[in-house]
Formats: C-alpha cells, structure tokens, sequence
C-alpha cells in the first residue's frame, strides 16, 4: 500500500462504495478530482463513464440509477462544474433517484482568497440532497474513516426515501500520487439492515374496512420507478375489490393482466360528463402525483375520500384531496390486501368503467386509423412496437402527456421512464443515454425544443454503444403553449417569439454532422418499419403539423364526450 494518505483514502472509500453495490460512476475531467478520477477508474466492479459537461453528466447518471436501481457515483472538479449538476439533482430529489454527488473543492486556506475555479460548495444544493458532508483533510489516521462515510452514503442514498447525497472533497496539491498506490485489500463490507415499515394490526383493520365499505372505488398509480415492487399488491387490491387501475405510464404498472380491470384512456374518460357520473366512494393511490391533469381536476371536484400509500412522508399532495396518509409502502398495501374481504364476484362498477374505456378505445382507433401520422397516433404505435427486452423514456411536455392519453395496455412488461421529478425539458437525451447503457433497446420520444436543450448529451452518447433510437416529434417550437389560455389572449407575434419560440433547425443536417444515422418517417407504415429494427444510435425525425395535431387532440376529446354521452 503507498504512503500516500490522500490516494489510500480514496481507494478505501471506492472500495465501500463497490462492496455496497455501486456499479457505475460517471466523471467529467477536471485536475482537482484527479485523485478521486484516478482511484474510480481503477475500481474493480464499478464502470466508468466519461461526460465532458457536468449537466449531461448528471442527467446520465440519473437514466442510469432509474433504470438500475442503484446508487451511481458523479465526480466532478471545483467551481461551476459542480454548479452545472443541479439540475439533475433537483430531478432525482424529487424523483427519489439515487445518486452520490463526489465534488472536488480547494482546502479551506484557498477559499475567499481568489484562488481559480473555487466557489461556496457548502450546501451548493441545498435541500435537494438527503445528506451532505465537506470531508476532512486526509492523513493517514483516519483513511479507514471514509469506509464508514461511504457505507453511510450508499445507505443514505436508497434510504426509505431514495434520493442524492453530496460529499465535498478538499484536495490539496499535489493532486497526482506521490508514489504508485494500490487498492486495499478487499475488506469486509459494513452490514446496514434495510429498515421496514409496518402499521399497527389494528390500523390495517381499519384501512381494510374502509375499502371493504365502499363498494365503488378506484386505484390510481402515479410515476414511480419501483413499480414493479408495488404489482402484487396493486393486483391483489384489484383482484380482491373489482375496483379498476388507473395507472400512469410510468407507474411500471400500466399493462394487462388477467383479473386487473386497467383503464387505459382515464385521460379522455375523465375529461367527459360520463366520469361526472362514475365518482368513487373512496379512492386508492400510490406513487407520485399523476401525469392526468383531467384526473386531478375530476378529483378536486368530487373530493371522494382518498387514502394513499406515501411510505417517504413526502406529503406529494398538490390538490390537497388526500384525506387519509399511510406511510408504508407495498408490504403495508399487500398486507392490507389480504384483510379486505374479497368482492370480485360483483363487478357491476369496474365493469362499467371497462365498458367505458373500451368505448373510448374504439372512438381513439377509427379517428387515429383513417387520419395522417399525428404525435396520438405515434403514441399508441410505440407501445405496439415495444416488446419486454425493450425501454421507453418519455420527454416531458406533450410527449408525456400523449403517452398517458394515448397508450394502450399491454402483456409487454417494457419499462417507461421520464423525469416527471421536476418535469423539466433540460438534459432528456442524456438520461434516456444512461438508460440505453443498462443493456436494453431504448427508444426516446422526444420533442424539438426538448432535443435542442440537450445537444451535449447527444454528442456524448456516440461512443457508448448503445441502442438508442431517439424519436424526434418535431412540430418547431413549444406545442404545448397552444393548449394554454395564453394562446387565445396573446397577440400571434408576441405568443410565437416568447412562447412557442420556433427554432427552424434543420435536423437533418445537424445529426449527419455528429456521425449519427438519421431517418424521416412522414407516415405511419415508414414509422412502423423503422421502429422494427434496433441498431445502435439513431434519429428518427417525424414531421408534425402543429395545427392539424391541436385539431385533432380537440375532435378525439370531443368524440369520446359523444361516445360515452349514453353510457
């Protein structure tokens, strides 16, 4: 082992972090973070990623953690590159997405002196984090410390309440190893027991009589990306009730299976006046708010008692109509599941909603089928390409909001993913990048604005390997703006600079530049063949007549209001 206090502390910590579960680290080049740099790159069982811009660097690490579950590891040096993670680590507080933040810093005596590339790294990100820590100046009595600082990191990390922790590094020069150093010896991991939740045998009792006294009820799964932990017992509670799913997307929850009535077109659905007549005694819900803004409303307006499933206490109630917080998380519903007596024999109220959706579907399909390509009709197609070994990362603004509305259930348990946290447009192709590296074929639904914000994290993804196809919905500019009222009481001039900022980028000859394959699909079967075949990057751009797609997301709602009219 060297002598060298500062590499020896490093490598214990890697070490940890390795034994723990860590798989990947992501590093952007920097000289102050060369110790941590070298040491990384060094680890066995932990992949590095290199990303010259902190932001991408971010966002990819993020696609990784959403995808693995796991804890992935960001180095960075000193000053704004440490500033540039933020984004990204908004989205993962608020997504609950693991991540452990390494920033380089100067030691204290160059700090508020002008040294170069030195700011205030003392809770740079304030609240975002789970946990922060600016380490201490290493020697070599407490080398051993960071073994202990990285178990509680990892811990911390995918705690009951996943998110990032961000560890400062003071390094003084020199920044190289003064001798050839070595990885320590492979120790014994530190043994963290994974808490668990439990609620009292009599508080169950009393949450399974109130669903057991209600005889007509929903389910409501929001975003989350431990989905698949919830699925036994989501089922069970349908299974036992006859109450319908309404899941999201990216609840990981939104597929056929026998016995679960899955409501695929709630979006449509509960913008009608049949919903007004379908409202619920009491409502179910688990995971974060949803993508619906109809279902919110339909709620506000009800005000059914709701009782959700919240094992974080994050209290993620933007309308304030939950009425009963239980935190606990799938065991605590799985537990309650067996208690409810079963009801499955009267499925007179999930019937009714099932009848309903699929009237809803068939009024989707005739308009979609006889229609040009639309982004409705690229979003139903997708989940019908999409097979089990597949991904999907879904780009917010409409992109999201069209796969909630318009993707059907399947048998395919492909995973859906999208950075719902802050819901921002900024670093999407970097985090559907870090998805693609986990080994399965990603597809990307994305839109012009959204790709143009994360051009880095397109060059970036060239050298990774992966099979990544980015569907490029390009309507020029923010669509979503003429869905809003502002669209009607601003003057066009104003609303097209400030708003929908068309951008006029000719695609074609951007991505050719970068060395990437790049396609156009005017029309559904050109679609279709493309989204056959997966090899490697690629940019399939699809044309999108703004008007006639506003036009056509008004007439689907107006039809299904008339479809459902006598039900």
């Amino acid at each position: 082992m060297s002598e060298d206090s500062v590499y020896q502390a490093c490598a214990t910590f890697a070490m940890e972090l390795a034994n723990q579960g860590v798989a990947h680290a992501v590093i952007s080049p920097g000289s102050r973070s060369t110790p941590l740099t070298l040491t990384f790159a060094q680890t066995p069982g932990i992949t590095t990623w290199t990303r010259l811009d902190e932001r991408s660097a971010a966002f990819f690490a993020l696609g990784i953690a959403k995808t693995s579950g796991e804890p992935v590891v960001l180095v960075c040096t000193s000053g704004t590159a440490a500033s540039n993670y933020l984004p990204a680590i908004t989205e993962a507080n608020l997504s609950d997405i693991p991540l452990i933040v390494l920033t380089a810093n100067r030691p204290p005596e160059l700090r508020d002196w002008g040294a170069a590339q030195t700011i205030t790294q003392t809770n740079i990100y304030g609240d975002n984090v789970r946990w922060f820590e600016e380490l201490p100046i290493f020697d070599k009595s407490n080398a051993f410390w960071f073994q202990r600082v990285a178990a509680r990191a990892y811990q911390t990390s995918i705690g009951s309440r996943p998110g990032p922790v961000h560890l400062d590094w003071p390094f003084r020069e020199p920044l190289e190893p003064v001798s050839d150093f070595s990885l320590p010896e492979n120790t014994p991991k530190i043994g963290v027991a994974n808490p668990t939740q439990r609620l009292a045998p009599e508080v169950n009792n009393e949450i399974a009589a109130v669903i057991e006294n209600a005889s007509q009820g929903i389910v409501i799964a929001g975003p989350m990306n431990q989905g698949s932990q919830w699925h036994d017992a989501v089922a069970l509670l349908c299974k036992r009730t006859g109450f319908p799913l309404l899941a999201d997307p990216l609840s990981q929850l939104r597929f056929a299976q026998e016995d679960v009535q899955v409501i695929t077109h709630h979006d449509h659905l509960l913008r009608t006046s049949w919903a007004d007549r379908a409202v619920p005694e009491v409502v179910i819900r688990v995971g974060g708010p949803p993508t619906c803004k109809p279902l919110r409303l339909w709620l506000e307006r009800h005000q059914p008692r709701m009782i959700m499933f919240d094992p974080a206490n994050t209290w993620a109630d933007p309308s304030f109509t939950v009425t009963d917080l239980v935190p606990v998380g799938h065991e605590g519903l799985g537990e309650i599941a067996l208690i409810v007596q079963d009801r499955v024999s009267d499925r007179s109220w999930g019937q009714r909603w099932v009848n309903a959706d699929t009237l809803a579907g068939e009024t989707i399909n005739e308009i979609l089928d006889s229609e040009r390509l639309s982004q409705p009709a690229i979003a139903r197609e997708i989940g019908r390409q999409l097979s089990a070994s597949d991904a999907l990362y879904v780009s917010n603004s409409m992109p999201v909001r069209d796969i909630d509305s318009f993707l059907e259930a399947d048998t395919s348990l492909y995973r859906i993913f999208g950075n719902r946290g802050a819901s921002g447009i900024d670093g999407v192709i970097s985090s559907a990048a870090g998805a693609a590296v986990q080994g399965k074929a990603t597809t990307l639904l994305i839109g012009d604005l959204a790709f143009q914000h994360d051009i880095g994290g397109l060059i970036a993804t060239k050298n990774d390997g992966s099979d990544l196809t980015i569907l490029l919905l390009d309507d020029n500019g923010g669509g979503i703006f003429n869905y809003l009222p502002i669209a009607q009481v601003t003057e066009s001039q104003l609303f097209s600079e400030f708003f929908t900022t068309p951008q006029g980028l000719n695609f074609s000859e951007l991505v050719k530049s970068l060395g990437i394959a790049y396609h156009e699909a005017p029309d559904l079967n050109s679609l279709k063949d493309l989204l056959k075949t997966r090899n490697g990057l690629r940019v399939i751009r699809v044309p999108i007549d703004s008007s006639f797609d506003i036009d056509q997301h008004r007439r689907l709602a107006a039809a299904v209001e008339e479809a459902t009219a006598g039900l």
